[in-house]
């Protein structure tokens, strides 16, 4: 038998011993719970483009530019979760959240102009006083988490957990402006129109990974039912996500011309959060 044989016997035969006794206090716990969740979802996107008119050989110039902004509302959620307990006070936690927070965002006017040929040059200009933001997104977050905790009655306890997280988000907003214009001759003069949609972009779903920190106090008030209170903050890194204009009805443009005119870009979202919870967890 080789000297790496040897050590790997040694090591499973130490494995297996130790299982033993540890197996003889193991427990689990299993729980679900509400929360209040507070979003650090604060983007800004900046629409600025050239406005098409037709026919082209009667465009000079033109511009439109807005601001949009998109904030993350304070909402409800819910929680589950696992814990594998080795000894009282050492465990592993499963731990899921779920939550889908409404959009909100005061924004700038939507500022149009256009330069174009009639009998001579000719500007249009407007300024439109833009909607707030509005729009909800949905956040789903996995975490697996090394848990301390300390007795501090024969009735009470206080956990501290972290670890590794995986943030899933996907959503829709609005409201992006696109402005056309048509340009026709009508009883011997220049008659302009045209027209400006307000339009909704969304984010396919996405995934990025982070951690999370937490503390919990709890109180056992039934035999095998303890009832808790926790505090939980989540990071990740901020992610650029690529936007799409959502089909309307009202929008008789392809969709395709219009994100392409506009250069609709991308927008930085935040999945950090922070929350306050209640759960109920039920020992086994």
């Amino acid at each position: 038998m080789t000297t790496k044989r040897k050590l790997a016997g040694i090591f499973v035969l130490f494995i297996l011993g130790a299982a033993g006794p540890l197996a003889a206090d193991m427990r689990f716990e299993l729980g679900f719970g509400w929360t209040l969740v507070g979003q650090f979802m604060n983007a800004t996107y900046h629409n600025q483009y050239q406005p098409t008119l037709n026919p082209p050989d009667r465009y000079i110039g033109s511009s439109a530019e807005q601001t949009v902004r998109v904030k993350g509302k304070t909402t409800y959620g819910m929680n589950g979760f696992f814990t594998l307990l080795f000894t009282d006070n050492i465990g592993l936690q499963v731990l899921a959240d779920y939550h889908r927070p409404g959009i909100r965002g005061g924004n700038d006017n939507y500022d149009v102009a256009l330069n174009f040929l009639a009998f001579e040059p000719e500007t249009w200009a407007e300024s439109q006083e833009w909607p707030n933001s509005a729009g909800n997104f949905t956040e789903t977050t996995f975490s697996l988490n090394a848990l301390a905790r300390f007795r501090l009655a024969s009735n009470m306890s206080l956990s501290v957990s972290g670890g590794p997280s995986l943030f899933h988000m996907e959503g829709k907003g609005g409201y992006i402006g696109y402005t056309f214009f048509n340009l026709e001759q009508v009883a011997g003069g220049w008659q302009l129109t045209g027209g400006t949609y307000r339009m909704v972009f969304e984010f396919a779903p996405q995934t990025t990974y982070g951690m999370n920190l937490g503390a919990e106090i709890a109180y056992e008030a039934f035999r095998h039912v303890i009832l808790a209170f926790d505090i939980r903050w989540y990071a990740s890194p901020k992610k650029d996500v690529a936007l799409h204009i959502v089909d309307d009805e009202i929008i008789t443009r392809p969709l395709t011309e219009i994100e392409q005119t506009i250069g609709l870009g991308t927008l930085r979202i935040d999945p950090s959060y922070f929350r306050a919870g209640l759960a109920v967890r039920f020992i086994f």
